[in-house]
């Protein structure tokens, strides 16, 4: 093959791939946002979960509540446990955004800013 046909199949190779790759950021959507609290929370730990639940019952309103999914680490242990262990939670709250299969988006654990959500959700379509 000419020097001249090898380099217009490279060209057409790499804009393929790279119309692949525009195709699959384009597409990362939020799916699914698992957030895992503490209703028995205590002391210092209580300040940041009291905080993160009005910050996701504010922000999870309207359509955003179908993205929802709430699990008590306190009375759901069985549904947080496997999240944890995906994730490697080793703190209390969590919120994590995930696409449609289920791949980490984007996590927050502890103290959750409103602002990182906010940009999250938009960053991400949600």
């Amino acid at each position: 093959m000419a020097k001249g046909k090898i380099g217009i199949v490279v060209l057409v190779v790499l804009a393929i791939l790279g119309a692949a790759v525009l195709t699959s950021a384009a597409t990362t959507q939020v799916s699914q946002v698992v957030y895992i609290t503490k209703s028995q929370a205590c002391g210092c730990s209580a300040k940041s979960v009291h905080a993160a639940d009005a910050l996701v019952n504010q922000t999870f309103t309207g359509p955003r509540q179908a993205l929802l999914k709430r699990i008590d680490y306190d009375t759901d242990r069985q549904a947080a446990v496997p999240y944890i262990g995906e994730y490697h939670l080793i703190q209390l709250p969590a919120l994590i955004f995930l696409d449609a299969q289920k791949h980490l988006l984007w996590m927050a654990v502890g103290e959750v800013a409103k602002e990182d959500v906010a940009a999250k959700l938009s960053q991400f379509g949600g």
